[in-house]
């Protein structure tokens, strides 16, 4: 009863939250696999949703629960989640630090939340959610790992965490498709009535005329608002506008994704909970900023004179403001794939026949833009990387040529964007819209941050932009009288499907003498007279990890998860990071020299157990120590150098069989030799023993039993031996002094050996007292080990 009313809370506060008037519905439900303590990305469990079409509001509903593998119940632990759309979210809750080339770009945003695993529902909330796919990356709480407890199976909590996911969606249904001269009779209250548009192919510039006959008494005014791929909300919206009686007419201007669809939402605010009835004019118009002429573009000589044309589209940019209209050319790019997974280049046309760098040319006059997509899901699990270098100089005489420098004033600004492109803008800056970021690239003679990396980038189209400036800036200060003229201009132009508004409306402004001081690239003033030129070569590129590798403390590896499949690098010796490069946890090169050594060389102890035995004529014992010695010694060899030290005759876990297995059977033959029996008893034991045990350490040698079976049975066999050996002679057979003192003490020694085995080994001390273990083990058989005279001859079970 009280989860049910738990569940009721819940979907209250839920609807609360949302705010909104649409019901909340449930379109999936999913539930993971078993969670993993963070230690590299890796170990996240990426779990992916889907968002549909139309979504004004989406719920994400999160509960953690655990599985009980164990007598000693669980815990409650800490969960961390991050959620983020197009692609699996950039995470770092180790606190290291990401690569350099890391830039801030514009991207989706990650949403964290931080639950227990006691099933009470955590969630997270997106207003004017963009449709498709979300992932999220789960895994329990990050920890030191050097204070991680290494726990013997079947002596500590075992437990496995799960999540439960739900996704609610309150969606508008079936909103009204608009097209040009489209009039629409409306009834509006308080709640948002919906249309939808679609921005054409080739077209990259919006215009929605919006006009009310007549505004009722009774409606304060009309709230107009604009969301890009999902329908906007009051807080999140492309662009908004607010009409009444005195201002009943708007021209709504934007700048337009091709093959992006619109949304249109208006509301009227009354004084009255009626319904009014309200006439909208709606007048949507899409057009290009594409130049009338369009232009081939020639790269300059290459190789031995071998010239590339390539077809260039020219535009203007422009945000409906006199002073943003910049001329640009683009560069639509062609992908070239490798065999490797995530691995894929773009080129220009040229480069695929010439398998070479094809430069171009750059002025400060003009922008270029790189435009190229990434495949929805297949793309996404590598890291998009875009370099940008000045072409070298070189000057050529008769006999020799000369590298020249770059000149000192030019400075390349460098912008990359999904869905729309971003203005390179003086002196380090990228402008989109109304927004203006620091530039994710600045190459020039004394700065060299040419490459950007974006990991695991989302699908869909991408921008690369990047302008030479010459070093100088003139402020730009155009008056608002001349914004407003070209502003008239261009809406007009666009509503009487006029070509080239922008350039006959920019140049009309800019011939009068007023408006002058508004020929402005960016923040500075347009001087033909400071013009300059370059060349530039880029590299537009995927590659899995941090450019393909993981330096000498990483592995780079592809994984899969929820059949999302994408690449990260599992770093060894306590390094950290997206490329492994944090090593402030690492363990310098002398310590991880002194536990390599010390791990091997302690199973030097085992050497006297093995005389001991000889001595003592237990053969079979000394071929079994002796096995420890090598097993353990070639085992450690392999594994315990951090991957920087190791030595390896075999592969790992033949090695590792061996270790276990020589242990276990040293276990059973000493407990065998205690216990004092027969030869032919002795023999079937040891030999039923050894193969038992191979097969037990084959099938788990982790587990607690492997330890536990062949030494409480052997320990058994001693009791059972001993009685009856007492019951049939009535006498004491064993040695006053290793009944009394040599075996209380190889039973103490053994004891604390196991303590530090099963109880005491974290992952920062594992080399010191396994170390330890080692001499311990190897020094109870000294103990333990009876000497020919420890039993009286005579006392035998027959």
């Amino acid at each position: 009863m009280a989860v049910l009313l738990c569940a009721i809370f819940l979907l209250l506060r839920l609807k609360g939250a949302l705010n909104q008037s649409q019901q909340l519905q449930l379109i999936s439900k999913s539930h993971s696999p078993h969670l993993e303590t963070y230690s590299t990305y890796s170990d996240s469990v990426i779990m992916h949703f889907t968002v549909p079409d139309n979504t004004i509001n989406a719920s994400f509903v999160f509960a953690a629960s655990q599985q009980d593998l164990s007598i000693f119940g669980c815990t409650v632990r800490n969960v961390s989640l991050y959620l983020k759309h197009g692609a699996p979210p950039v995470i770092n809750p180790d606190g290291s630090p990401f690569p350099e080339e890391f830039r801030n770009i514009s991207r989706p945003p990650t949403y964290n939340l931080e639950f227990l695993t006691d099933q009470k529902q955590s969630y997270i909330n997106v207003s004017s959610p963009e449709p498709g796919m979300y992932f999220a990356a789960i895994f329990l709480a990050y920890e030191d790992p050097r204070f991680q407890k290494i726990s013997q199976q079947g002596l500590t909590q075992s437990c496995r965490a799960y999540i439960d996911a739900s996704v609610y969606v309150s969606r508008v249904e079936n909103p009204t498709i608009i097209s040009e001269n489209r009039i629409v009779e409306v009834v509006l209250s308080n709640a948002s009535r919906h249309f939808t548009f679609l921005a054409p192919e080739g077209l990259d510039s919006a215009l929605v005329d919006v006009e009310i006959a007549d505004i009722p008494s009774k409606v304060k005014r009309v709230v107009l608002r604009i969301g890009a791929r999902s329908p906007p909300t009051e807080k999140v919206f492309l662009v908004e506008k607010l009409l009444n009686a005195s201002d009943p007419s708007a021209q709504i201007a934007f700048g337009a994704e091709p093959r992006t669809w619109y949304y249109l939402a208006v509301s009227a605010e009354s004084s009255s909970d009626a319904s009014e009835k309200v006439a909208l004019n709606l007048h949507p118009k899409f057009f290009s900023s594409k130049l009338p002429s369009s232009d081939t573009f020639v790269a300059q000589k290459h190789g031995n004179a071998t010239l590339y044309n390539m077809s260039v589209v020219h535009k203007y940019y422009q945000m409906f403001r006199l002073a943003d209209v910049q001329p640009y050319k683009q560069f639509d790019l062609v992908r070239d794939s490798a065999t490797e997974s995530f691995a894929f280049f773009y080129k220009l046309q040229p480069e695929l026949a010439s398998n070479s760098f094809v430069p171009i040319n750059v002025t400060s006059e003009e922008f270029s833009v790189l435009k190229f997509e990434l495949q929805r899901g297949v793309d996404i699990g590598g890291t998009l990387q875009y370099i940008l270098a000045f072409k070298p100089r070189i000057s050529r005489t008769k006999h020799t040529l000369r590298l020249l420098p770059e000149p000192e004033s030019h400075t390349i600004v460098g912008c990359i964007q999904r869905n729309h492109l971003a203005v390179p803008v003086w002196p380090k800056y990228c402008a989109s819209d109304e927004d203006s970021f620091l530039a994710p690239i600045v190459l020039n003679a004394t700065v060299s941050n040419s490459t950007v990396l974006i990991p695991f980038p989302e699908s869909g189209d991408w921008y690369a932009s990047f302008k030479l400036f010459c070093g100088s800036c003139e402020p730009c200060d155009c008056p608002a009288a001349c914004q407003a003229e070209y502003e008239r201009c261009t809406i007009g132009c666009e509503l009487s499907s006029s070509e080239n508004c922008v350039a006959e409306c920019s140049s009309k402004a800019l011939s009068s003498e007023k408006c002058a001081a508004c020929d402005c690239d960016g923040p500075c003033r347009r001087n033909s007279s400071r013009s300059c030129s370059s060349s530039v070569i880029f590299d537009v590129s995927s590659r899995p990890c941090y450019f393909g590798e993981c330096g000498k403390q990483g592995e780079c590896g592809l994984f899969i998860s929820d059949g999302v499949a994408y690449s990260s690098c599992r770093c060894s010796n306590n390094y950290r990071g997206f490329d492994c490069s944090d090593g402030s946890l690492a363990t310098p090169y002398y310590l991880v020299l002194i536990e390599f050594l010390l791990l091997i060389l302690s199973n030097v102890f085992f050497l006297p157990a093995t005389y001991i035995a000889f001595r003592r004529r237990y053969y079979v014992e000394t071929l079994a120590y002796f096995s420890i010695f090598l097993s353990s010694s070639f085992y450690h060899a392999c594994d315990a150098g951090e991957n920087i030290l190791s030595f390896c005759v075999f592969r790992l876990g033949a090695l590792q069989f061996a270790d276990f297995f020589s242990a276990l059977l040293a276990i059973w033959l000493t407990l065998l030799a205690i216990a004092d029996l027969p030869q032919l008893a002795l023999s079937l034991l040891q030999m039923g023993g050894s193969i038992i045990i191979a097969f037990c350490v084959n099938l788990n040698r982790y587990a607690l039993w492997i330890f536990a079976l062949p030494s409480v049975v052997g320990v058994v066999i001693i009791g059972v031996s001993w009685y009856l050996k007492y019951r049939k002679y009535r006498c004491r057979f064993v040695d006053r002094r290793y009944l009394y003192v040599m075996m209380p003490i190889g039973a103490a020694v053994v004891a604390i050996g196991l303590g530090i085995y099963g109880i005491l080994q974290t992952q920062d001390n594992y080399k010191y007292l396994h170390s330890l273990w080692h001499i311990i083990m190897a020094t109870g058989v000294f103990f333990l080990l009876p000497q020919q005279d420890t039993f009286e001859v005579a006392v035998l079970l027959s």
